[in-house]
């Protein structure tokens, strides 16, 4: 499924930005640098870039020139990979984009240091906005923090769910922190950029953080029923670890009964699938994932952007919820 618009039209200006805020040279840099794909036979740097392009996209369809806001847009690529780092740690994950995680290759002790070193990274970058005013700095600055914090709380809430039964407003509460924070922060500080204000850069947040509940509830299904080639990690390690993905809150609470089986030693990964399929919860987590693309899609019909904008992120809302990987 080729990358949308979106995806595409910045990276030639990111990619350079990303590399030019790695160049700290130590053993803290290589760290870095390792995770973002740019040493040992890396592949560079990869993924969909999905937030940072939502900062230059939302910067442009707001009627700003999207290079003022890239200094945003890595400063926010940059908290959502410290986040990586430290959620690699505490999952156990040996694999990211099918290489070994910076806690595998260099230990955990180092890894959360490396995480650490990401963050400040971050917070240098959204101070270095020369072509924004005190007061869009500081409200960027807001912002950033803000949602970083909302994220970490989600986090907290997600690693707090595991092996336990969870309903589905809890699980909604993790997920719009956890992934929506993030997502949400992109379009503000787009917004911030381009000198938006007030109730509209509300707006753009909260569109935002629903399409970061579409994000979250996609990758919820392909980490049980996706490709492990197109995923680049095992699928099943979320069933493992005891997570409370949503097919799995959706599961339990039909039957309760499949606890016992999440429990059993080695874990009957293919009877879980089975039950999971049984169940129906496949199908009803791809019709939750539309039905979030379908809220973001009206909140976008509220937004003042120009025609191209609105098609292009229509574009990437239909990406987001069919994608495989």
């Amino acid at each position: 499924m080729p990358h949308p618009e979106i995806l595409n039209r910045y990276r030639d200006i990111l990619v350079p930005a990303l590399k030019g805020a790695l160049r700290d040279e130590g053993p803290l840099g290589e760290m870095l640098r390792y995770h973002m794909g740019l040493v040992r036979g890396g592949p560079g740097i990869g993924g969909k870039l999905l937030r940072p392009s939502l900062v230059c996209f939302s910067c442009e369809a707001s009627g700003g020139d999207p290079t003022t806001a890239l200094p945003l847009a890595v400063a926010l690529e940059l908290v959502h990979n410290f986040s990586l780092i430290h959620d690699d740690i505490q999952d156990k994950d040996e694999l990211r984009r099918g290489r070994p995680t910076v806690w595998a290759v260099y230990g955990g002790e180092q890894a959360i240091n490396a995480g650490d070193g990401m963050l400040v990274l971050a917070l240098r970058q959204a101070l270095g906005t020369e072509n924004l005013s005190e007061t869009q700095r500081l409200t960027a600055l807001g912002a950033l923090l803000s949602a970083t914090y909302r994220m970490i709380e989600g986090q907290v809430l997600d690693l707090s769910l595991e092996g336990r039964s969870a309903d589905v407003a809890e699980y909604l509460d993790m997920a719009r922190k956890k992934t929506g924070a993030l997502i949400g922060c992109a379009l503000e500080l787009g917004g911030i950029a381009a000198g938006v204000d007030g109730e509209l850069r509300t707006e753009l947040r909260e569109l935002g953080e629903v399409l970061g509940l579409a994000f979250q509830v996609r990758d919820d299904w392909i980490g049980i029923w996706g490709d492990p080639r197109k995923v680049g990690k095992p699928v099943g390690s979320d069933i493992a670890r005891g997570k409370r993905s949503l097919p799995l809150v959706l599961a339990l609470g039909k039957d309760p009964s499949l606890a016992d089986l999440l429990d059993t030693e080695p874990l009957p990964l293919e009877e879980i699938l089975g039950r999971l399929e049984g169940l129906g919860v496949k199908e009803e987590t791809v019709s939750i994932t539309r039905e979030f693309r379908d809220r973001a899609a009206e909140r976008l019909e509220r937004l003042p952007w120009p025609n191209w904008a609105q098609e292009a992120f229509r574009e990437l809302l239909d990406f987001l919820v069919e994608r495989e990987a």
